[in-house]
C-alpha cells in the first residue's frame, strides 16, 4: 500500500515491565496524523491556511473521533473545543472575549439541548437555555425564567427585577409572544395587583390589593379615549363604594361614593363623564 507524504516511526526503548510500542506520523501539506502501534489514527493536526501554525488538533480513540479543539485568531490558545461521546451526544465549549464562557450541549439526534453561559467566567454559569428536540423551552438569568411552549412561543416569566432571589413579577403571554397580563406580587408571594392587556399591549384593566390581606379591593379600567375609571371596595363585601374617573394625564375627573353601602352612587363630585 502506498502512503503519500513523509512517515517517521519512533520506537520505545525496552524495558523490564515496558512493552513495546510505536508511533506512526504521517505528515502531508495542511496536515499531520499520528498512528498508533496498531495503525489507528490517535491525534490529527491540520493547518487549513498552510501558515505553518496548526489552529485545529482532533483527538481520536478507537476509531472514534472524541475531541476537536481550534484556534480561531492564531494566537496559539484554544478558543472552541468539541467532545464527543459514546452515547452520540456532544457539548461545544467556546472562549470568548473578555473571558466570557459558553457551553452548548447536543443530544444524540444532533440537535441542541442545552446551552450555558459564563459571563465572568467565575465557575458559575449565571444563563441557561433549556431544549427539547431543537426547540426553546426555558431560559434562565440572573434576573429570571422565561417558559416557552412545545412549539417555542414564550409563555410565560417569572422575574426577580432587583435580583435578590424572589420573583416580584410574573408575564403571560399568548400568540407571538404577545404580553396578555402581568401578576406583581408582593414580598410574601402573593398577588399584589394585576395587570390585563389588549392585543395592541395596551392595558385594559387592573386590579390591585391595596392593603395587603391577599384580596383585591382595587379595580382599574383604561377607556379608549385615555381615561381611566377606578373603583374601591373597602369592605370587601363586593360592593365598590367609591368610583373615581380620571384623564389620560391622571387628573381627577369625577368621583361617586356609596355612603350606605346599598350599591347606588350617593354622593357625586366633579363632573361625570358617559363611558
Amino acid at each position: 500500500m502506498r502512503f503519500a507524504g513523509i512517515f517517521i516511526i519512533s520506537l520505545l526503548l525496552f524495558a523490564p515491565g515496558v512493552s513495546s510500542a510505536a508511533e506512526w506520523v504521517q505528515e502531508t501539506p495542511g496536515q499531520r496524523a499520528y498512528y498508533d502501534s496498531r495503525g489507528q489514527l490517535e491525534r490529527l493536526e491540520i493547518d487549513a491556511d498552510r501558515d505553518g501554525c496548526f489552529e485545529t488538533e482532533e483527538h481520536y480513540r478507537k476509531q472514534r473521533r472524541v475531541q476537536r479543539r481550534e484556534d480561531l485568531d492564531g494566537d496559539g490558545q484554544w478558543e472552541r473545543e468539541y467532545r464527543w461521546h459514546k452515547d452520540g451526544s456532544a457539548e461545544l465549549t467556546e472562549q470568548g472575549r473578555k473571558g466570557k464562557l459558553q457551553k452548548t450541549f447536543y443530544g444524540v439526534d444532533g440537535a441542541v439541548t442545552r446551552i450555558e453561559k459564563d459571563s465572568d467566567r467565575d465557575g458559575t454559569f449565571e444563563s441557561k437555555w433549556e431544549y427539547n428536540a431543537g426547540v426553546l423551552q426555558r431560559v434562565t438569568k440572573p434576573r429570571g425564567m422565561w417558559h416557552y411552549n412545545k412549539k417555542g412561543k414564550l409563555r410565560r416569566a417569572e422575574l426577580d427585577e432587583d435580583r435578590n432571589g424572589r420573583t416580584e413579577r410574573v408575564e403571560y403571554y399568548q400568540g407571538v409572544n404577545r404580553l396578555a397580563k402581568v401578576e406583581e406580587l408582593a414580598a410574601n408571594g402573593k398577588v399584589r395587583s394585576t395587570w390585563y392587556y389588549d392585543s395592541n399591549g395596551k392595558p385594559q384593566r387592573a386590579e390591585e390589593d391595596t392593603d395587603g390581606d391577599g384580596r383585591l379591593d382595587c379595580q382599574r379600567r383604561y377607556h379608549a379615549n385615555g381615561t381611566m375609571e377606578q373603583t374601591t371596595d373597602a369592605d370587601e363585601n363586593g360592593v365598590p363604594e367609591i368610583r373615581e374617573l380620571f384623564n389620560a394625564s391622571g387628573t381627577l375627573i369625577s368621583r361617586e361614593e356609596d355612603l350606605d353601602g346599598d350599591g347606588v352612587y350617593d354622593l357625586r363630585t366633579g363632573k361625570l363623564a358617559k363611558h
